[in-house]
C-alpha cells in the first residue's frame, strides 16, 4: 500500500517550529539589547548630571565675593 508522495515530516508543523525557534531567539535578544541600551543611557544621564552639578559648584565658588572685597565697602589698603 503506497501513500504516494508522503514525506517523513509535516511541513506545516516544521514551519510552526521554525517560527517558535526564531521568536524564542530574537525576542530575548531584543529584550537584552533594550536593557543594555537603557542602562547605558541612564548611566550617561547620571554622569552628565553629576558633571553639571560639579561645574555649578565650582562656578559658584569661583564667583563668590570675599567679605573684604564687597562692593560699597572701602578697601583696607
Amino acid at each position: 500500500m503506497s501513500h504516494g508522495a508522503v514525506s517523513g515530516y509535516d511541513p506545516v508543523a516544521m514551519d510552526g517550529l521554525s517560527i517558535i525557534g526564531t521568536v524564542g531567539f530574537f525576542v530575548p535578544a531584543a529584550v537584552l539589547v533594550a536593557l543594555v541600551t537603557g542602562a547605558v543611557v541612564r548611566d550617561r544621564r547620571l554622569s552628565a548630571r553629576e558633571a553639571a552639578g560639579e561645574a555649578d559648584r565650582q562656578g559658584t565658588a569661583r564667583e563668590e565675593i570675599p567679605d573684604g572685597d564687597a562692593p560699597g565697602r572701602p578697601s583696607a589698603a
